[in-house]
């Protein structure tokens, strides 16, 4: 089993930032970060519509040019909000990355970026938003992508092979009170389940079937 860093071990570092991946890196074997569009045009990393929880100060994302963004410190650190660009430029070599795209189009432009990234890291392009990851196989076939589990999705695992997804994530309580594991495993996808504070529960998803397990801070795997 797999340890996904969420945000980067939201719950000990400015989540979302080049410094809480950077660390996170030495104690997970991937790490997972939120992409959205800002008001300039470019794709910042930051999981919130609005940046009022993470600086303190208030304003939409959406309507945010990259300088107003840039003018802000997260959670009170010496970080501020990096563009997808400048995320995978500071990337460690050996750490898998799930990328969400919070997002409607911007699937697109997130591939264009990974691509001039040109990193060896496996990246997988994940989200809840069906739009972006039929975007993501219709433009680059060979992109790993990953579906994420609303609560109002009924058929989870039908959905993922609908849109050829090589990963499923879902809420931990779903893949332990459901059929989602064994039904997702018998067709080949790769089950990442989310969010987890105990190694105890860790080890119940392992039984399970699930190869990834998805953390605010470090657990025993």
């Amino acid at each position: 089993m797999r340890l996904i860093a969420h945000r980067g071990f939201a719950a000990t570092a400015p989540e979302n930032t080049i410094a809480a991946v950077q660390s996170a890196a030495d104690h997970a074997d991937a790490v997972e970060f939120d992409v959205q569009r800002c008001g300039s045009g470019e794709l910042v990393v930051i999981h919130d519509d609005t940046i009022d929880r993470v600086t303190g100060t208030s304003g939409t994302v959406a309507d945010l040019s990259l300088a107003d963004l840039k003018t802000h410190a997260v959670l009170e650190s010496d970080e501020q909000i990096p563009t997808l660009e400048e995320m995978l430029a500071a990337l460690p070599p050996d750490i898998e990355v799930n990328l969400e795209m919070k997002a409607e189009g911007i699937a697109a432009d997130v591939l264009e970026t990974i691509a001039e990234a040109d990193l060896e890291n496996r990246i997988v392009t994940t989200s809840f938003l069906l739009s972006e990851l039929r975007t993501i196989r219709e433009l680059e076939p060979s992109q790993p992508s990953g579906l994420l589990v609303s609560r109002r999705l009924e058929t989870p695992v039908t959905t993922a092979i609908e849109l050829d997804c090589d990963v499923i994530g879902a809420n931990y309580a779903r893949c332990l009170t459901t059929q989602l594991v064994p039904r997702a495993k018998a067709v080949g996808l790769e089950v990442h389940a989310w969010s987890l504070e105990r190694w105890l529960l860790a080890k119940l998803l392992e039984l399970r079937g699930v190869d990834c397990v998805s953390a605010d801070r470090p657990i025993r795997v």
